[in-house]
């Protein structure tokens, strides 16, 4: 074990020293004083100030001699808003060398007996990119791919170049494919290239999967690899609701604990209690970045995950959304029965 990329521990310190001093500098500038305090993620201070004054702040801050102050508009008109902290982004991630003769070999697909079908994972993500000859492009059936294309569509822009962020779905397909090697994966694509995803359109797909698996289609896990912070002014209750057909049907339902290494406030949707919260790490032990505390139900690695991108390429990362989609391979590895949507 890295010693130094784990951490038993739990956040004890307070908030930054300094945060009086804010306070007094917004006060000083007619503003709110900060409602949470402050505190460190991925070396940058996280700010939250009371009634909507954020611009303002920012400002202040700057005028102040503050550098490089980002609004992050997370509580704004409903957006979900994933940055570095919560998509895992911001931590190591390191492309290789790798000749295609030294890719790991591809599990053998095996027909499922007559009784049983492949579990399916449905993947709200950036939606997955098989390009011809990649690792994710084996034969099988046309009746029975590994990846289906939902026709939901949220009309988001296409995906452009060959950066790790638009490559976000493709990378958790391969994890969930190497962890659970006879599932399949439905894809619905949410978030924009720059990982973006309004609220609005997280509660649409799940509209669309429920029906879908009202109309009979299989789907076994659901696997949202992304999450916010709760507020009092950007209520939840929307996606809440929509995770409800999937409790009633006793399909789970697994997110991201999010990479800020704290233990409140929990996020969301992975503090539902509709939904099984997995961070990075294993045993007692959790990921300098992870999230962790009471809310979060399940660790699996999430420390230099090796995996797959389009166009052949491979690469290791970090991140709680990479333990949130090997923790839904699985729940997905056992085949099941026919019956079974």
């Amino acid at each position: 074990m890295e010693a130094e990329r784990y951490s038993a521990d739990t956040l004890t310190a307070d908030a930054p020293a300094d945060t009086d001093k804010l306070n007094d500098l917004l006060e000083g500038a007619g503003l709110d004083r900060l409602i949470a305090g402050c505190h460190d993620a991925g070396g940058r201070q996280v700010l939250t100030v009371a009634g909507g004054a954020a611009f303002a702040a920012g400002r202040a801050l700057r005028a102040a001699g503050a550098r490089d102050v980002r609004h992050d508009p997370l509580l704004l008109g409903g957006t979900m808003k994933l940055s570095g902290k919560h998509w895992g982004h911001g931590f190591t991630w390191a492309e290789l060398a790798l000749a295609r003769e030294d890719w790991p070999p591809v599990p053998e697909w095996q027909a499922p007996p007559a009784a049983l079908r492949r579990p399916v994972v449905a993947l709200l993500d950036t939606g997955v990119e098989i390009e011809p000859g990649d690792w994710l492009d084996f034969p099988t059936p046309d009746d029975d791919p590994f990846l289906i294309r939902a026709s939901f569509d949220a009309a988001l822009p296409a995906s452009e170049g060959d950066g790790r962020d638009a490559g976000h779905a493709t990378f958790i397909a391969g994890l969930i494919r190497m962890a659970a090697p006879s599932a399949r994966v439905l894809s619905l694509r949410v978030m924009s290239p720059d990982g973006k995803v309004y609220e609005s359109t997280v509660v649409a797909a799940l509209r669309w999967l429920a029906s879908y698996v009202r109309d009979g289609s299989p789907v076994d896990v659901v696997c949202l690899p992304f999450g916010r912070e709760p507020s009092d002014t950007d209520p939840f209750d929307d996606i809440e609701m929509a995770l409800e057909p999937f409790a009633a049907a006793g399909i789970p339902v697994v997110a991201s604990a999010g990479n800020d290494h704290v233990e409140e406030p929990a996020v969301l949707p992975a503090a539902s209690p509709l939904v099984t919260a997995v961070g990075a790490g294993f045993g007692k032990y959790h990921a300098t970045f992870s999230n962790y505390g009471d809310w979060v139900d399940r660790y699996r690695d999430g420390v230099d995950v090796f995996g797959p991108l389009p166009g052949g390429r491979w690469v290791k990362w970090s991140g709680t959304s990479f333990a949130a989609a090997t923790f839904a391979g699985d729940l997905a590895r056992p085949q099941v029965s026919r019956g079974h949507v």
